[in-house]
């Protein structure tokens, strides 16, 4: 063994996506590795951040009617992902697939897959930042909403 060049542990998984069983989800992740990478997924925490930012600036406001079904829907969808998130503690540890080099190998390269960028459970993670983001927004937006309706309201009850 001693020489030999070890294949690389995911080629295989993913060449064996279609008949192993569990393939579905290396090609699930897989698919979400292409269309939500790393950058794509930063690039929507900016753009909720800079939703943030606008609703602390006034730059829109949204009513609480309006907001709060939105809001509640975020919400729901957060605890979903914390659900989500809780069932991959497995990825916490590399899989023991034994003592030999090569069990080692996968071991490690699949722990990688699971954690590192690109994986399903960084894009879990983010998906719950920007839920969490876009769910304040609105939150700020509807209570700014809320404050110039009062200001208008007491501008007319003074005049």
């Amino acid at each position: 063994m001693a020489g030999e060049i070890m294949p690389d542990p995911m080629e295989i998984a993913t060449g064996a996506a279609s008949v192993a069983p569990g393939g579905s989800l290396v090609s699930a992740v897989s698919a979400l590795k292409k269309s939500m990478g790393v950058e794509s997924m930063m690039e929507v925490t900016r753009s909720a951040d800079r939703l943030v930012a606008s609703a602390k600036s006034g730059g829109f406001t949204v009513t609480k009617e309006a907001a709060d079904p939105l809001i509640e829907v975020m919400e729901e969808f957060i605890d979903r992902v914390n659900l989500l998130d809780s069932e991959l503690v497995a990825f916490d540890y590399a899989p023991n697939l034994g003592n030999h080099d090569y069990g080692k190998l996968a071991a490690e390269h699949l722990h990688k897959s699971a954690n590192g960028d690109g994986s399903a459970r960084l894009a879990l993670k983010q998906l719950r930042v920007i839920l969490e983001r876009s769910r304040d927004a609105l939150r700020i937006a509807s209570g700014r909403y809320q404050e110039q309706e009062e200001e208008a309201r007491d501008s007319l009850s003074r005049d």
